[in-house]
């Protein structure tokens, strides 16, 4: 998987089997704007400026991700899965990203 940030700024968080945080990165245009992300990485990317826009691509054809592919320790969403962003933008926001 590809990613590239064409406009603005993001936060890729790569993680491990555990959900702990193994690393991350800034994408931003006229820096390191992309990153190559292997098979089954567990990640994640925030927008850290308003009106950012990324490019991702995959091997095709499109699929759906199945449930063995989704982390079981992320949130699903409500109060627990807005936390989880919090803490993921804080990451950014503590100069903690390479």
């Amino acid at each position: 998987e590809t990613i590239l940030c064409l406009r603005g700024r993001l936060g890729c968080i790569l993680f491990d089997e555990a959900g702990g945080v193994q690393s991350t990165y800034v994408l931003e245009p006229g820096g390191t704007c992309g990153i190559d992300i292997a098979h089954g990485q567990y990640h994640s990317l925030v927008a850290l400026l308003p009106g950012s826009v990324m490019f991702e691509a995959k091997a095709g054809p499109y699929q759906p991700l199945t449930p063995d592919e989704l982390a079981p320790w992320a949130p699903a969403s409500g109060r627990q899965a807005d936390a989880c962003l919090r803490g993921m933008i804080a990451l950014f926001d503590e100069g903690m990203a390479r």
